[in-house]
């Protein structure tokens, strides 16, 4: 008689159930990921840009306000920026959390610190 192989229905079931729940959970978590990307995108950008050289604070803050509103993120605005100049060169940074409700009484708290140097 020979010995089967593979997975039992109860495996593929168990498998399936967890294969689904880390779906879930990445389909939630990444628009998070996503908008910090657009973030330091912005963030890059305008420290790279030629007006925000000779630009105040409350000026690059302001271009950075423009910036968010047009792509509709909540979760960072222009009084969260630190702006640091030396010299020539601009640094623009922040840190913000995100709390992204998964399901029932379950959240996920993100902690995202984002910059335009390197």
């Amino acid at each position: 008689m020979k010995r089967q192989r593979g997975v039992t229905v109860v495996g593929m079931i168990f498998i399936a159930g967890l294969t689904v729940f880390a779906a879930i959970i990445g389909i939630k978590l990444v628009p998070a990921y996503i908008e910090y990307a657009t973030v330091v995108n912005h963030l890059r950008e305008i420290a790279r840009s030629p007006d925000a050289r000779s630009a105040s604070a409350g000026d690059i803050r302001t271009m950075f306000n423009k910036r968010v509103q047009i792509d509709s993120i909540n979760a960072v605005t222009g009084d969260d920026i630190e702006v640091e100049k030396d010299g020539s060169e601009i640094v623009l940074r922040t840190r913000y959390s995100t709390r992204i409700k998964l399901f029932g009484n379950l959240s996920a708290c993100l902690d995202f610190a984002a910059s335009s140097g390197n």
